[in-house]
C-alpha cells in the first residue's frame, strides 16, 4: 500500500489545502531494495518521509560492524529530530524492499511547525513516543535477559499472529542489544515449548497468547 503525506501522524490534522501545498513542494522518488536512502552524518536538509516499502536505520561501529538500530514501515518520517536542531542524519537509512519516498525542504517543515500549532503538537507526541521506546529498549538490555528481551519484541510486532523478521535475527539481534547466536537459541526454545512455530528464517508464526509468550 502506498500512502500519502496525509497519512503521516505529524500531518493528519492539516485541511486539504495545506496538504495539497505540501504535496506540491514534496520531491517524490521511487527506488529498489538496497537503495541507500540517507546517510548518517550527513546534512537532514529534508524531512525524508517513507510512502511505500520498508527500511532499516543502521550505524557503523568503530570496528566497521553495521548496527541495526529498527525496521521501519511506510508511513514514517526519518530524523525530524536532526531536522529541527539543524544537526546530521542520526542512522543511515537502506531499502529492504523497493520504495516510496518524499522529500520535504527543512524549510518547509519548519515554517509548518511554526504556523500549525496541530502540526507541532502532533510532533511532540511522536517525539516523546520515540524517546520512551529508546527508553523501555536500554532498560530491557539492561535488566532483562534475552529470551525475555525476544518476547517482547514478538509480541510489539505481532500482526495476525505472524511476525516477520525483515532484517532477519541478526536484525532483531540489533535492535534488542543481543547477539545473533543468542536470538536463535531463544527463538529454539520457545518453539520446543511449542509457542512460536519458525516457518523460514523470516518469518515466525506465534502460537501462544503475550501472557503466555513473555512468561
Amino acid at each position: 500500500m502506498t500512502y500519502t503525506l496525509a497519512d503521516l501522524p505529524m500531518l493528519g490534522g492539516l485541511d486539504d489545502g495545506r496538504l495539497r501545498g505540501l504535496e506540491a513542494l514534496a520531491r517524490r522518488r521511487r527506488y529498489p531494495a538496497g537503495q541507500v536512502l540517507c546517510t548518517e552524518g550527513d546534512p537532514a536538509e529534508h524531512l525524508v518521509v517513507l510512502l511505500d516499502g520498508r527500511v532499516k536505520a543502521g550505524r557503523v561501529s568503530a570496528e566497521g560492524k553495521e548496527v541495526v538500530l529498527a525496521v521501519e514501515a511506510a508511513p514514517v518520517a526519518f530524523d525530524k529530530t536532526a531536522l529541527l536542531v539543524d544537526g546530521p542524519h542520526r542512522a543511515t537509512r537502506t531499502a529492504l524492499t523497493a520504495v516510496e519516498v518524499a522529500y520535504l525542504p527543512r524549510s518547509t517543515v519548519l515554517e509548518l511547525v511554526a504556523a500549525e500549532p496541530s502540526v507541532a503538537a502532533r510532533l511532540l507526541r511522536t517525539l516523546a513516543a520515540t524517546v520512551r521506546d529508546l527508553d523501555e529498549r536500554l532498560t530491557d538490555a539492561a535488566v532483562r535477559d534475552v529470551p525475555s528481551r525476544v518476547a517482547t519484541w514478538l509480541v510489539r510486532r505481532c500482526a495476525g499472529g505472524r511476525v516477520p523478521l525483515h532484517a532477519g535475527q541478526a536484525g532483531l539481534g540489533a535492535e534488542i542489544g543481543a547477539t545473533r547466536v543468542s536470538v536463535n537459541r531463544a527463538l529454539r526454545g520457545f518453539e520446543r515449548r511449542g509457542l512460536i512455530e519458525i516457518r523460514t528464517r523470516r518469518r515466525i508464526v506465534r502460537r501462544a497468547g503475550a501472557r503466555t509468550l513473555e512468561k
